[in-house]
């Protein structure tokens, strides 16, 4: 069955490849055996129909219009006979016809001959006195029979010369049917050979574009760690200017530190110095009570001097209160800058241990970023290495498989199919 866009007498036109099981010639009763193994399907049955065998080669040729595909059913379906084979003789097309022409031509010989008939005679009686010359019979005879063995010996050289050359024409004709079975093969050792070739090629081509591509993808990481180590180089100079600013501060609470500690020294002299007066009224007070007691008893001697010493009581009373109020204001503010002190210590140690940390991190990130930067790097430069490697294996191949299908075209020995086989299984 054919399609519409097919050309019975174009064989550009026939489907390539045809349906599994079936030849590429069209019309072809003959099925196509397929491999069990897999593989390329054949196209061809490799069988003679219509006085042409259906091979790869003669596909190739009515392709390229070298050769004429004869119409399905004109013609035998065995080989073509040999040059020197000779067949049936033909039968005439009008047996009728040839029959009578055969009549008239015998008929007018019998009448020719029945003219000269007397002449005949006369000649035959002559002919029988001759014979009937037993000398000149012998001698004729003595010359026939050399006459004779001459052609008998003539004929034998002949005939072996005949048998000779018969033989060189056989080993002639064996020759070239070799040569044309060579020929053929070697035609389609050069056709797979160029099917093979444009197979790598498509591989090679493919294997580039991929090699390409990894390269391509390669360069982009490369490029993004690049970019990665510049945003971390920038993190780790804003670290260290952090740094910078938390050590200032560290700095100046270090100095507030100092300036508390000193207030604080100051707010202790100053309470030892508040605590001697109030021991040394203490006494005084101790001193004026014992004059008071005295001065009871002595209530009528003394008046005068109990109410000064009163007085004086009462103020000391009020000056003591006072050195009291601020001892308490003193130990308070002692108490708030010790306060102050141990929180500010313990800020400047959180700040120093997060300063650490974030040194020993940025330093950690930097390093893991610089070896990536490294490893994509070495990276980069094997898929450069490889990628050489593949264009420079993939040029040497193309470049022998071309010199082998040159050589093959040129030179129509199967050496070249054996050739471009073995360097195929050793890729």
């Amino acid at each position: 069955m054919t399609t519409p866009n097919v050309d019975i007498a174009d064989p550009v036109s026939w489907p390539d490849p045809p349906e599994r099981g079936r030849c590429w010639f069209l019309g072809c009763p003959n099925e196509v055996p397929q491999s069990s193994t897999g593989g390329r399907p054949k196209v061809v049955c490799d069988q003679w129909v219509d006085g042409l065998k259906h091979t790869r080669l003669n596909k190739s040729l009515a392709k390229r219009g070298r050769i004429t595909v004869p119409a399905p059913g004109s013609g035998p379906t065995t080989p073509p006979p040999a040059s020197g084979d000779t067949g049936h003789a033909e039968q005439p097309a009008k047996p009728i016809t040839a029959a009578r022409q055969t009549f008239g031509q015998v008929l007018a010989q019998v009448q020719g001959t029945l003219t000269g008939l007397p002449a005949l005679v006369e000649r035959l009686e002559s002919a029988a006195r001759t014979v009937a010359d037993q000398e000149q019979t012998a001698h004729e005879i003595a010359a026939v029979e050399r006459t004779e063995r001459a052609k008998v010996d003539q004929a034998e050289a002949e005939r072996d010369a005949a048998l000779t050359e018969a033989r060189a024409n056989k080993r002639e004709a064996e020759d070239a049917l070799t040569a044309k079975a060579a020929a053929e093969e070697a035609a389609e050792a050069a056709l797979e050979a160029e099917e093979l070739a444009a197979a790598e090629r498509d591989e090679a081509l493919a294997a580039k574009t991929a090699a390409e591509e990894s390269e391509r993808q390669q360069r982009q990481r490369a490029e993004d760690a690049e970019a990665e180590r510049d945003t971390l180089r920038g993190e780790l100079d804003r670290t260290s200017e952090r740094a910078g600013n938390l050590a200032t501060e560290l700095t100046g609470a270090r100095e507030l530190i100092d300036q508390l500690r000193a207030e604080l020294a100051s707010a202790k002299q100053e309470a030892a110095d508040t605590s001697a007066d109030r021991d040394r009224l203490a006494s005084e007070l101790a001193e004026q009570r014992q004059q008071t007691t005295d001065q009871r008893r002595r209530a009528e001697d003394a008046e005068k001097a109990t109410s000064r010493a009163e007085a004086t009581a009462e103020q000391l009373r009020t000056e003591l209160d006072n050195a009291h109020q601020l001892a308490g204001q003193y130990q308070d503010a002692a108490a708030q800058a010790r306060t102050e002190m141990v929180t500010r210590t313990a800020q400047l140690e959180a700040a120093r241990e997060r300063i650490e940390s974030e040194k020993a991190h940025a330093a950690e990130r930097l390093a893991d970023q610089r070896r990536r930067a490294e490893d994509a790097e070495r990276n980069a430069e094997t898929l450069r290495t490889d990628l050489a490697q593949l264009r420079t294996s993939s040029a040497e191949e193309l470049a022998e498989l071309r010199r082998q299908l040159t050589e093959a075209t040129r030179t129509g020995t199967p050496t070249a199919r054996s050739r471009t086989r073995a360097g195929t299984k050793e890729k």
